[in-house]
């Protein structure tokens, strides 16, 4: 045996402390897994879907809605659910003991707090919740509606560009002459609805999917 090896009970406790952290780490991340479960998510699921879930629930779920007897539970359980994943969800992935440090911090703290302000909301009418902001927290920002807004852009450019050249044509017909002004700010205005909607898309969804 070599004299400079470390003694066979320091080896034991190596690996029994190495089955510790893993027991540790497995609940810890087993726990974020139910919280998926609970809004009926995959594990990886986006902020959007994420939203998505917690507001089918919520409407699902609420008391005010819900005559369940398990109803308040649900709610209180999808809240907890929605603020865990919320704020963490892009955290647990990597499983590095400091994106750790933020479960024990909500199993300490921040998990009673979420379910007491659940349960404050479930006591109210739903018309009201929906006022809350926790409940405005969920609004996504569809896509949709800046594929929209570039088209929208797109045409006020057009058309005052159009515009502004046809009225310059009609001058020799006795019309008045269009002011340079008014053209400009139009497509000032189409340029800014177009910058707005195509730096969104590229932050919140092109760039993401490269």
């Amino acid at each position: 045996m070599n004299k400079n090896e470390p003694p066979v009970f320091i080896h034991l406790w190596y690996y029994l402390w190495q089955i510790v952290i893993f027991k540790h780490n497995f609940e810890e991340l087993n726990q974020a897994e139910k919280y998926y479960n609970v809004l009926g998510l995959q594990r990886g699921a986006s902020i959007d879907e994420i939203k998505k879930a917690y507001r089918r629930c919520a409407r699902k779920y609420h008391p005010d809605i819900s005559k369940s007897e398990s109803a308040t539970e649900l709610f209180i359980l999808s809240t907890e659910a929605y603020q865990f994943l919320l704020t963490h969800s892009n955290k647990i992935e990597s499983g590095n003991s400091h994106e750790r440090d933020f479960i024990n911090e909500w199993e300490e703290y921040r998990k009673e707090q979420a379910r007491r302000k659940a349960y404050a909301h479930a006591r109210t009418r739903y018309n009201n919740f929906v006022n809350s902001d926790l409940y405005k927290s969920t609004r996504v920002l569809d896509k949709s509606r800046f594929y929209l807004g570039i088209a929208f852009s797109l045409l006020i450019i057009i058309l005052s560009v159009n515009g502004y050249i046809c009225r310059l044509r009609m001058v020799d017909q006795g019309f008045e002459k269009p002011t340079l002004a008014g053209f400009l700010f139009l497509l000032m205005i189409g340029l800014l609805f177009l910058a707005t909607s195509v730096v969104f898309l590229y932050h919140k969804h092109w760039k993401k999917n490269k």
